[in-house]
């Protein structure tokens, strides 16, 4: 597998070179002046001598990093041999020829300085070979999680927009039923529907974010029921109690009223057998119970519950936790604090 070399990286391992000449300097002169007769006064040249030293071999290595990176696996043991090559061709170019007072008598080719100086530069390349990859799997790693972080967010957003749709072309439908029957039946009432589908569809289809307050969900919710049992009338019966201290806090846009209306649709709905809705708030945990009474082949294909914990899995929330009894159905959530959301409206 290849990788590409990007501007981004190569700019990083510049300005890492940068600082860490300078500590690569200190580290490697400072011992050979305190265990030699060197002059001291020449330690602030022979500081800045060896930090330009190290910064050649840094943009020696960079160099062979740009044109062996992307060559797969085996590239990164040629960039290793070569840059050794050229540690050894580099070093022994410095030192051919030149005399000064050093270790043991001075830096000559058949020197025993010379063979410390020669290993010397070899840790140094061996550590920037090393802070170089360290460099480079941050950097990518950093990379691979924020193209993570924007497929996630893309996600969320399809989601969204499929929500919406989804309410759109079926919930319209039965709306305009309903309000051509109370139009025909009961002009007040036809008004008062209008005027609650028309809040419904602006929140529902305006709102630009992952999330919403609790707030705006229930308000969304009161609106949603409030339509539904003007067309169901007395088959359907809710109440909702959410602190007001929680109405503050996040959930999922849309997650309150899907639950609400997988209640109604999956349910028989009669005057004989009301729906009962009940939105009820604690802690952190807001929970949608409905009494069980299933339609013929109202089972559900549970599309809509795994969408929810996917979309919490995504915000990094807690879990939706669904309970079933023989006469009772439970969807429990968690409402999201500041500290949890990845995402921000």
């Amino acid at each position: 597998m290849t990788m590409m070399v990007t501007s981004s990286e190569i700019r990083k391992q510049v300005l890492v070179a940068l600082y860490s000449s300078v500590a690569i300097s200190l580290l490697t002169t400072t011992p050979v002046f305190m265990m030699t007769r060197l002059s001291f006064g020449i330690y602030p040249w022979a500081l800045v001598f060896t930090a330009v030293l190290a910064l050649v071999m840094w943009g020696l290595n960079i160099g062979l990093f740009y044109f062996t990176a992307g060559g797969g696996r085996g590239s990164r043991w040629v960039r290793y041999v070569g840059s050794y090559v050229l540690c050894m061709v580099f070093s022994m170019g410095i030192f051919h020829g030149w005399q000064s007072p050093g270790i043991n008598g001075g830096l000559t080719m058949r020197g025993r300085g010379f063979y410390f100086h020669l290993i010397l530069f070899f840790s140094v390349d061996t550590v920037l070979l090393i802070i170089q990859d360290l460099v480079v799997t941050r950097w990518r790693k950093a990379a691979v999680e924020l193209e993570n972080a924007r497929l996630r967010a893309s996600n969320m957003e399809a989601m969204n927009q499929q929500l919406k749709q989804q309410i759109q072309p079926h919930f319209l439908f039965n709306s305009l039923s309903t309000l051509k029957s109370l139009i025909r039946h009961s002009p007040a009432a036809a008004d008062e529907y209008l005027m609650k589908l028309s809040a419904f569809l602006r929140r529902a289809i305006d709102h630009p974010g992952e999330v919403v307050t609790v707030g705006e969900e229930l308000a969304l919710c009161v609106d949603y029921l409030e339509m539904q049992r003007m067309r169901f009338g007395e088959a359907l019966r809710f109440s909702v109690e959410v602190p007001a201290g929680m109405q503050g806090f996040d959930v999922p846009v849309f997650a309150l009223q899907l639950l609400i209306e997988n209640a109604i649709k999956h349910n028989v709905l009669t005057k004989e057998r009301p729906l009962s809705i009940r939105v009820v708030g604690e802690g952190r945990v807001i929970t949608v119970i409905n009494n069980l009474q299933l339609r013929d082949g109202g089972e559900g294909s549970g599309t809509g519950l795994a969408n929810l914990r996917e979309r919490y899995r995504v915000l990094g929330g807690g879990e939706v936790v669904v309970v079933t009894s023989a006469t009772e159905f439970s969807v429990s959530i968690t409402v999201l604090q500041h500290e949890d959301r990845d995402h921000r409206r």
